[in-house]
């Protein structure tokens, strides 16, 4: 099997995270109306007390430091959906270097004003995750591993579409997407009595494979690893399946790999490693050969990518 297609297939959704996809659109309406309705309340009290004109005006929002541009797409329609007009300088995905214009923004002073953090937090985050991941993308260019979020978000489909433009993995998008069982899932078993809880977890998922975009089982060592993949082998599945290596180092994950091969079953699944896996130490893992390393903190500490916005004559 094509090893590189497959996770490609199966990990990346970045592509429906646009606002051609109605339900990315609607998930956007309801995103942007809370943190706006959060901010400004009822109403920008310091602005209506300063700018009692309201004219029309025009600022500039520059990057403060060099990164990979996101977010540019969301904030523009953000921004017309309040009477605001804009014209873009850098695109998503676009590097972008320190002071440079991202966005010019014309309108009414109040209305530019009013949604300035709004703008300004969407941007930076975005653009914080995308340019993390990109740096971890490029660090394992000359190896096979891709980079995958996990479902550790602030902002779902925002910090998914993150990792997208960074040219990273989407991962899941939520728990309607694919079959992942983990730990609990199977505990849950266990304590029902279930014998081979395992077998009979990975059985009673196979019965959907036709619903979801993949199924995936989390195993923390060697042996429940192969015994998964034997299930999935005996099933003999319509498509491989994935198993993912929790908090496995990456001596066990080499050992694992070899010991599927001679079994014949390293075709019959995907595997991914998961588990305290940072910028310091993924290259250890992509040298296993792993296909797939997800790590929770791009999406949970990446530091932003820090912007300005100032008005201009």
């Amino acid at each position: 099997m094509d090893r590189e297609k497959l996770v490609e297939l199966f990990y990346q959704r970045g592509i429906e995270l646009n606002l051609k996809n109605k339900n990315y659109l609607s998930w956007l309406k309801k995103f942007f109306q809370l943190e706006y309705r959060g901010d400004v309340g009822s109403g920008d009290i310091t602005s209506e007390a300063i700018l009692t004109e309201n004219k029309h005006g025009k600022a500039t929002l520059k990057a403060k430091h060099s990164g990979v541009i996101g977010g540019v797409e969301e904030v523009s329609w953000f921004y017309k959906q309040h009477g605001l007009v804009v014209k873009i300088f850098a695109h998503d995905t676009e590097e972008t270097q320190e002071g440079s214009t991202i966005l010019e923004v014309s309108g009414r002073e109040r209305d530019i004003l009013a949604t300035e953090r709004t703008s300004l937090n969407v941007l930076q985050r975005v653009s914080g995750i995308a340019t993390e991941t990109r740096y971890l993308v490029n660090l394992l260019r000359n190896y096979t591993t891709r980079v995958a979020a996990t479902r550790k978000t602030l902002w779902s489909y925002l910090d998914k579409k993150a990792v997208f433009l960074g040219g990273g993995l989407t991962h899941r998008l939520g728990l309607w997407d694919s079959i992942l069982i983990k730990d609990n899932h199977l505990e849950a078993l266990k304590n029902r009595g279930v014998k081979n809880h395992i077998e009979k977890a990975v059985a009673l998922a196979s019965k959907f494979v036709d619903k979801v975009g993949f199924i995936e089982i989390e195993m923390t060592n060697q042996e429940d690893a192969m015994r998964a993949a034997r299930e999935f082998k005996r099933l003999r599945l319509k498509k491989p399946s994935i198993i993912m290596l929790d908090n496995v180092k990456p001596r066990e994950i080499e050992q694992t790999m070899e010991k599927l091969k001679n079994e014949n079953l390293y075709d019959t699944v995907l595997l991914e490693a998961s588990g305290n896996i940072t910028r310091e130490n993924i290259t250890e893992y992509a040298k296993t050969g792993i296909d797939v390393a997800s790590l929770g903190y791009l999406t949970h500490s990446a530091r932003i990518l820090d912007m300005s916005l100032e008005m201009t004559l």
